[in-house]
């Protein structure tokens, strides 16, 4: 199993073009863990806002009546990919992983691979 901190960890070294990486709570809006981001890039607004896209989204599920779980989303940019993953199991409902990658060196199959790798051992 893998603490907060190692996931986020393994993710910016598994994975090839990461800009940044966070563990967001949902119901919240609040990063609990973060790693990589920048002056130019804050994982703190990040986090805030893709915590509007998870919430809308399972709400427009839940208004179409689709008894379906998400895996991810993804959010492709002329220059990034933001990949969100939601975790499920465990106890975890309420938790996904945020990933920003540079679109020009990162491999989007190979990342969703790894976030998946990365989330089926994390022990929050």
């Amino acid at each position: 199993m893998s603490t907060t901190e190692n996931a986020l960890k393994d993710a910016t070294t598994s994975i090839e073009g990461v800009i940044g990486a966070a563990l967001v709570d949902y119901t919240s809006g609040m990063a609990l863990g973060t790693i990589g981001g920048g002056k130019d890039f804050d994982l703190a607004v990040a986090a805030a806002g893709n915590t509007d896209v998870v919430r809308s989204k399972l709400r427009t599920m839940e208004l179409l009546g689709l008894q379906d779980e998400i895996e991810d989303i993804l959010i492709s940019l002329g220059t990034q990919y933001h990949l969100i993953r939601l975790i499920r199991g465990r106890g975890h409902t309420g938790l996904f992983l945020y990933l920003a990658l540079d679109k020009g060196r990162a491999n989007l199959a190979m990342a969703r691979h790894q976030l998946r790798r990365i989330e089926s051992e994390l022990e929050v």
